[in-house]
């Protein structure tokens, strides 16, 4: 899976950081420059006060003698202050003096205004002193001010928040990172486990890759569990199926294996041009044996016979037990009739041999009926019919012979 397009813990905290410091001074700085402007104005105004209350005896004299010349120092002196934008000296008769900086003094609001009375009489009003203050000037100062305050903040804010996206990522990021990758390199089912990292490793961390651990236990035993539960069900499955086809007792093939192999090698010698054969067998004094020494010994001569039968075949042939003490050979690639009567009697000079059951030397012998393809039958059921056909004629002849089966 890609996990490309999603943010790494490590960025997402980075921006979280970054973001709330911005947010955090931005509106910082939005509340200092606020109260440097009100604190400016403040003390602009009551130094401007000072200022006035320095020059009002002189504007006093300057009005009250209607003297020009001491008006204009007065408001010179005025406006020496950068902070004074326009500057006036007047009674209710007439403009005495007057100063500005600008043509439109409507950028300058503020006023201050001082009354001055008669120096002689101090109950007398004579005239006004007036001063407006600029608010650009203000400003400035108040952007400086912030500015130098803004930057302190920003380093105070940026400083410690840089310090825990530092630690967060030495003690968390770093930490998962190293889990994810041993997680990564992990094998399900295998014997692997994390191993907590030492140099960073909190006690969250390491409680984290012990629970991840034990998933991986509780994984590979889930899997150690299913993986036997397969063996087993493939083990039955081919117990089954060789159930399904071999005999229990003697673990031949039984019919339903002998009739798919007869079906194949018709269908092979009928491609390849080939002749072949079908033997059927059938144990002489089986039967009084097996009721007068018990079903224990006739299973166990049986055995005996099916490994005989199966010493005296060639690798290429196909044994199978049909019956209580019948058998089927079916021989594949004969190069002539004579080849399957050579094996057909070796068969019977095999069963002819005693066999040693316990205690008990047993002669049995038995009768053997040939059938062969393609001069006896074409198909499966009609070579059965007649290498049956040629035992019963086995039997007939008085036992303990072969026959091929005559047309």
């Amino acid at each position: 899976m890609n996990f490309n397009h999603h943010p790494s813990l490590q960025s997402r905290l980075f921006w979280i950081v970054t973001g709330s410091s911005i947010v955090i001074g931005g509106v910082a700085l939005l509340l200092i420059f606020f109260v440097a402007y009100h604190n400016n104005v403040k003390e602009n105004t009551a130094q401007i006060n000072r200022m006035m209350q320095a020059v009002e005896y002189s504007a006093a004299i300057a009005v009250f003698t209607g003297n020009n010349e001491v008006a204009n120092d007065v408001i010179k002196g005025l406006m020496l202050d950068e902070a004074v934008c326009a500057a006036l000296l007047y009674n209710d008769d007439k403009l005495h003096a007057t100063t500005t900086k600008y043509a439109d003094t409507s950028s300058c609001p503020e006023t201050v205004i001082h009354t001055l009375y008669s120096p002689f009489d101090g109950d007398e009003v004579i005239g006004h002193l007036e001063t407006r203050i600029d608010i650009s000037v203000v400003k400035a100062r108040s952007y400086r001010e912030s500015a130098q305050l803004a930057l302190t903040l920003v380093i105070l804010l940026l400083l410690p928040n840089f310090v825990i996206w530092l630690a967060v990522s030495r003690f968390v990021v770093r930490p998962i990172e190293t889990l994810t990758q041993q997680l990564e390199d992990t094998q399900p089912g295998s014997a692997a486990r994390l191993a907590p990292p030492t140099a960073y490793g909190t006690k969250e961390i390491v409680r984290l890759t012990h629970i991840s651990n034990a998933l991986l236990t509780e994984i590979e035993s889930v899997l150690v569990y299913e993986r036997a539960q397969r063996n087993e069900i493939e083990m039955l499955k081919v117990l089954y199926e060789n159930m399904a086809h071999h005999d229990t007792l003697t673990g031949l093939p039984n019919r339903a294996l002998l009739n798919d192999r007869l079906t194949q090698m018709l269908l092979q010698a009928k491609r390849s041009h080939q002749q072949c054969a079908l033997i059927y067998l059938d144990l002489d004094k089986f039967k009084p044996v097996n009721d007068t020494l018990g079903h224990d010994v006739g299973d166990a001569l049986l055995k005996a016979v099916a490994e005989r039968l199966l010493g005296a075949m060639r690798k290429s042939d196909t044994v199978a037990r049909v019956g209580g003490d019948e058998f089927v050979v079916i021989l594949h690639s004969l190069h002539n009739v004579q080849e399957a009567s050579d094996i057909a009697h070796k068969i019977l000079h095999a069963l002819a041999q005693p066999f040693s059951i316990g205690t008990h030397t047993l002669n049995i012998g038995s009768s053997i009926g040939v059938a062969l393809y393609p001069q006896h039958g074409e198909d499966a059921e009609t070579l059965s019919k007649n290498a049956d056909i040629a035992m019963y004629a086995a039997k007939g002849a008085g036992r303990n012979n072969v026959q091929l089966f005559q047309l």
